[in-house]
């Protein structure tokens, strides 16, 4: 603690400085001065947390002095030394925000008392400001921990110049699994983006719910701040970060609405299955959707039974991705989809149990409860394999196939299985605890193709389904797909669809369509 000792008698002032030593290191003497002009300028200059100071100086009063510093903005904390008895002058004092008052002559132990009142004062503060951030505000919102009062919006308007009656948005950014690795770096990436716009933004971290919640406060423009993350902020996020991200956008009457809308955001987010990767969506733009009423494919699913039934796991599979695409089809309300997609699963298991028995029920369930609450296609296809994978329908097709090694087999799968998600040589080889050189080479020997021929082979005859049967724009068909970007994957289509013929390879025939 800085102290500044300010009195006309030497004497007082030697005395002051020895009791001030003998107090103990974290007291240092910031300076001493024998009358107020002296004393105001070495205030102005050290700005020390305490100033012992005699009212009565040579000129410049010590009450005039504490005036001029307080008019000025000096928060200092102060212990008033006086001989005067005149309670008008103490008045004038407490008056002016001392923190105590003592009669001279001067009694040490009184002086050390209320040193060290002071002392603890400044270090409760010092407390309270280290908790009193922005981020504490609105977490303690978001906690529902926060009922301010009149003082307490004048403490955040003082400190942080806006108060919680204020109007506020909020970016919520969805990392999906990739959350815990990426969060710190999404969110010094929105900080930064946002660093001379004319709002401030607080980025907290809501791990229940794998978001990170972008609050924007202190707006001039609530309509400025949305154009900024929908045409810069999300955009630039989803272009520098991988994995599946959902951002939605709401507009709320003060910060104490953030928990009540966070809770709308959250209901919100599943209509990101009509909205592409990079959209900012708000409730506005899911309220202007036509959306179109499922229909439920009564004939898919009869065609799925019958596939069951004679055994045909492969078949199954291409039952699965007509429905996934006839969903992706049309704009239809999340829940509708939902509901088609676990009332179609739940038909392939009843026909499924008439001649097998299931592994787990207990993973079935969990395989629907993932697909009800999924807000994304990616969860849903995650959720989808896991489903034939505990019905088992792989073994359906693949028993017995004798035409490759198992290495090569084992690669053919992973390739139908991953390469719509841009599945590389690198990732497979390393999956099969081999070499990539060793791979490549097996896997040209033994089906008559390369590695890279294949996937593209599978991703084309995609491609090719997906225009026939759906109407997805480009950009959705290329995410399908594996392509980051539509026009290489338009390119890539031209050149492959009538300029090569797959006729002479030895893949499976059994492709996705």
């Amino acid at each position: 603690m800085r102290v500044v000792i300010i009195d006309g008698d030497a004497q007082v002032r030697e005395e002051l400085i020895k009791l001030l030593e003998k107090a103990g290191p974290e007291y240092e003497l910031a300076g001493a001065a024998s009358d107020g002009r002296e004393g105001y300028e070495l205030i102005s200059e050290a700005r020390p947390d305490l100033v012992i100071m005699d009212v009565q100086l040579p000129r410049m009063s010590g009450v005039t002095m504490l005036k001029k510093l307080r008019g000025e903005g000096a928060s200092c904390r102060v212990i008033v030394l006086t001989a005067d008895t005149d309670f008008n002058k103490a008045r004038q004092a407490i008056e002016l925000s001392v923190d105590n008052y003592i009669l001279k002559p001067l009694k040490k132990a009184q002086l050390k008392k209320a040193v060290r009142s002071v002392k603890e004062k400044l270090e409760n503060e010092q407390a309270i400001a280290a908790a009193f951030t922005v981020e504490n505000i609105f977490r303690g919102c978001l906690n529902g921990q926060i009922h301010p009062d009149g003082r307490f919006h004048f403490m955040t308007r003082e400190k942080y110049g806006f108060t919680l009656e204020e109007p506020v948005s909020v970016c919520t950014i969805w990392l999906g699994s990739n959350y815990t690795e990426q969060r710190e770096d999404v969110r010094r990436f929105l900080e930064n983006a946002a660093a001379d716009k004319n709002f401030s933004i607080c980025v907290l971290e809501v791990d229940a719910w794998r978001v990170l919640t972008a609050v924007i406060y202190c707006m001039e423009d609530q309509n400025e701040a949305y154009l900024f993350f929908k045409e810069h902020a999300v955009p630039a996020v989803c272009g520098s970060f991988r994995g599946e991200i959902v951002c939605v956008w709401d507009d709320m009457k003060n910060g104490l609405e953030l928990l009540e809308g966070l809770k709308r955001i959250e209901r919100m987010r599943e209509w990101n299955l009509l909205f592409d990767r990079g959209d900012l969506i708000r409730k506005e733009d899911v309220e202007r959707l036509e959306v179109v009423p499922v229909k439920y494919p009564a004939e898919l699913e009869r065609q799925a039974r019958q596939a069951v039934l004679e055994l045909e796991g492969e078949e199954i599979k291409k039952c699965y991705y007509r429905l996934y695409d006839r969903l992706r089809g049309q704009p239809h309300s999340p829940a509708e989809m939902k509901e088609c997609l676990i009332r179609f699963n739940l038909a392939v298991v009843n026909a499924y149990k008439t001649q097998h028995e299931i592994e787990s029920e207990l993973r079935i369930q969990s395989c629907m409860q993932a697909i009800t609450v999924a807000m994304s296609w990616g969860q849903i296809r995650s959720a989808m394999e896991e489903f034939l994978h505990v019905v088992n329908f792989n073994a359906f097709s693949e028993e017995g196939d004798t035409r490759y090694s198992p290495l090569v087999q084992k690669a053919v799968e992973l390739v139908r299985k991953y390469y719509d998600q841009g599945v590389t040589l690198e990732e497979i080889a390393g999956q099969l605890f081999v070499s990539e050189e060793y791979l490549s080479s097996q896997f040209k020997k033994e089906t008559g193709a390369g590695f890279t021929e294949t996937v593209r082979h599978y991703r084309i005859e995609r491609i090719k389904g997906l225009l026939l049967n759906t109407k997805l724009k480009l950009n959705q068909i290329a995410e399908l797909t594996g392509y980051a970007d539509p026009k290489y994957m338009s390119r890539v289509f031209k050149e492959e669809v009538g300029a090569v013929s797959y006729t002479h390879l030895t893949l499976p025939t059994n492709s996705r369509v």
